[in-house]
């Protein structure tokens, strides 16, 4: 594909989107350190599996067959229509639509009340949509002995909700099921253990975590803060401190920091704390700021065994998002909202991860609930305006933020640049970032995007000063790395380095598809088609729908002479709303133009 329809497609290598920037700009989609909203658009499956939707239907097909067959008494509803919503909630389910999910799995159920694929699926399709009351309808349905590991985890955030320590911990001990279930289940142990008087055994089990990336940093969090909880206060500041060497932002964890140092006498340091850049730009930090300058509590709550897992869904959430597990942050997000209400950032997350997947009627809906009081408040009203702007009324959206820019909003200001790039006025994005930068001249994402402006502005040696200059504030950034060296591989600039750089990306940021393609598309520039296959297969693995990554892998197998896979590929990357279609059918129907007499396929 040429490099210029390569980069507008936005994903390749990606450029500091608008949920980057909302991301940052509302300190939600930061919580690890510029990870999770800076992640690929590409849709996947939660499971991240190379299986095709064909291969699954039929696999499932075979499964639901045999438990009919297996358990003849006492009569069970028709197997096709059970089967048939089954399948239709497992597709919808793969597409993200989670409503539609849900609904096809209570309308299963109600023909077949005891099957426990049925009330998983309904349990995890309700959480993931953000219905509480049909999660909690869910868990009434399942009265048997071993209920499914989502209808486990929606109990459990009940009772310890409720205060009911050990029911808590025998229906998370319960849990067996997916990776990420069994992450959150040993997220939400924690405070039931620390709850019920076993900090010290909450504390021997984390304490070999801290060192496995990237859950270390939150699971060194989640320490302290149960330290904190049991009163264990200078355990609990060498925990906070050492947790925030860790590479993780996440503030509610840093707003439990503040306030430890602030009631242990600390004053002067918990103002350090949360002047920081990182946190001083984050909306619920500044309140706490302003509280303790004015002689209150500094945080808005006590700290609770239900906030405190709270928190930690949260983080996980982020975490799951880095990895392009959509679906585990979304039953997250509302296992933590079960557990902590009030809690605005995994409200405003959840809404800003419904919106990327185009489900805006939810995105609004949960922006709803945040109060006109809350910290997050003027987060809300600016991812609003992206639904709008989304939406086609871009003009509208413009005025929304340019009005609350003008009142002094800087993250309004900061969506006005992001949107102004997204409809190519890159120049008016330059000055604005230019702006920000003068108030904020230590925040590397603003960096980031004011090199991605300059880029598109043609002015090179300014964008990679730029870029370097991210780096330099914060590396090892994978989206950063991954923007700056396949530019440079675009441009046949220090490709060594390019490749170094890109293979770190990859390490640091293994499940995601947009950056493993630029390593593939690096080593498919310099010639190394055997290298570049690798790498470009897993990346279609991880974003089977991406018409950029099948493009791609149709260019690799033609170098490699498989020239009927190749047009296989690029008839694929059709049917997915290429950017450039044209030149596709080009490749159909021609192939691609011969290599100079110096290039050989490496294979």
């Amino acid at each position: 594909m040429a490099p210029s329809a390569r980069r507008r497609s936005g994903r390749h290598p990606p450029s500091p989107t608008r949920t980057e920037a909302l991301a940052r700009a509302d300190s939600v989609g930061a919580a690890c350190a510029g990870a999770a909203a800076c992640r690929s658009a590409g849709r996947t499956a939660a499971t991240g599996r190379s299986v095709s939707a064909g291969a699954r239907l039929a696999a499932l097909a075979a499964g639901l067959c045999l438990a009919a067959c297996a358990t003849p008494e006492p009569p069970r509803a028709p197997v096709s229509r059970v089967y048939a919503d089954h399948l239709i909630g497992r597709l919808a389910n793969l597409r993200q639509d989670h409503e539609a999910a849900a609904e096809r799995y209570f309308t299963a159920l109600r023909r077949d009340p005891r099957n426990a694929a049925l009330l998983d699926g309904a349990a995890s399709a309700s959480l993931a949509s953000g219905d509480i009351a049909g999660a909690r309808r869910a868990a009434r349905v399942a009265t048997s002995e071993a209920p499914p590991p989502a209808v486990q985890l929606i109990r459990a955030a009940d009772h310890i909700a409720g205060n009911r320590w050990r029911q808590a911990a025998q229906a998370l001990e319960a849990v067996e099921g997916r990776a990420a279930q069994n992450l959150t289940a040993r997220m939400m142990l924690v405070w039931a253990n620390a709850a019920g008087g076993r900090v010290d055994d909450v504390i021997s089990d984390l304490t070999p975590l801290a060192s496995i990336r990237p859950y270390g940093a939150l699971f060194s969090y989640q320490q302290a803060m149960a330290l904190d909880f049991a009163g264990r206060n200078n355990e609990a500041l060498n925990a906070y401190a050492e947790a925030a060497s860790g590479g993780m932002f996440l503030p509610p964890a840093v707003e439990r920091h503040a306030d430890l140092l602030a009631r242990t006498g600390a004053q002067a340091e918990a103002e350090a704390l949360l002047q920081t850049d990182a946190n001083r730009i984050n909306p619920a930090l500044t309140a706490a700021a302003q509280r303790l300058s004015r002689g209150e509590p500094l945080a808005a709550n006590p700290l609770a065994p239900a906030r405190g897992a709270a928190a930690g869904l949260y983080g996980l959430a982020a975490l799951f998002l880095q990895e392009n597990d959509t679906t585990s942050a979304l039953e997250a997000l509302t296992l933590s909202l079960m557990l902590d209400p009030g809690l605005d950032a995994s409200r405003l997350l959840f809404a800003q991860t419904q919106s990327q997947q185009d489900r805006h009627a939810i995105a609004r809906r949960v922006l709803a609930g945040i109060p006109a009081g809350s910290p997050y408040a003027p987060s809300a009203r600016v991812m609003e305006a992206w639904l709008q702007f989304d939406a086609g009324e871009q003009e509208q959206a413009l005025t929304r933020v340019r009005a609350a820019a003008d009142g002094g909003d800087l993250r309004a200001k900061r969506a006005l640049a992001d949107m102004y790039r997204s409809l190519g006025r890159h120049g008016d994005a330059e000055t604005i970032y230019s702006e920000l930068l003068s108030d904020q001249p230590r925040e590397w994402r603003l960096y980031f995007a004011r090199g991605v402006a300059r880029e598109r502005l043609q002015r090179w040696p300014e964008a990679e000063a730029d870029f370097r200059q991210a780096l330099e504030l914060s590396p090892e950034q994978p989206d950063v790395m991954n923007y700056l060296a396949y530019t440079w591989v675009e441009r046949g600039e220090n490709t060594d380095e390019a490749l170094r750089m890109l293979q770190r990306a990859v390490e640091l940021r293994p499940s995601s598809g947009a950056i493993i393609d630029s390593l593939a598309w690096a080593y498919y520039r310099i010639g190394d088609y055997g290298q570049a296959l690798l790498y470009q297969e897993r990346a279609v693995e991880l974003m089977p729908a991406d018409a950029t990554l099948n493009d791609h892998l149709g260019d690799i197998y033609w170098r490699l002479g498989r020239r009927i896979e190749a047009r296989f590929q690029w008839q694929r990357a059709l049917t997915l709303s290429p950017t450039d279609a044209a030149a596709i059918e080009a490749k159909i129907a021609n192939g691609l133009p011969d290599l100079p007499p110096t290039q050989s396929a490496t294979r």
